[in-house]
């Protein structure tokens, strides 16, 4: 009986390690698939550093161009703020001139 016992204890034991095995491999295939995709993220993350590398010197300079560019372009914006208040009160002059 005890060698019965034995055997079957073993039998389910086997069993137990196949399924895990079947299981595992299951599991394989969809990890691999992540594998890959996160390889292919990898190399676009690098190649996109490789193409912003000369980027990093000239930021300084970029920044100095741009801050240049807004206080022109606020500049421009206040000169025809005011243009605009001189057009609009030379408009009803100019209306009444066109009519007469």
């Amino acid at each position: 009986m005890a060698l019965l016992l034995t055997i079957l204890s073993v039998l389910a034991l086997w069993g137990l390690l196949a399924v895990l095995a079947a299981g595992l491999l299951l599991i394989l295939k969809p990890l691999d698939s992540v594998r890959t995709r996160l390889e292919q993220i990898t190399m676009g993350v690098r190649a996109i550093e490789q193409e912003t590398k000369p980027l990093g010197a000239r930021a300084g300079t970029l920044i100095a161009g741009l801050s240049d560019a807004s206080n022109s372009l606020g500049a421009t914006a206040q000169h025809m703020a005011e243009a605009d208040h001189h057009l609009g009160a030379a408009a009803p002059v100019l209306r009444s001139r066109l009519r007469s």
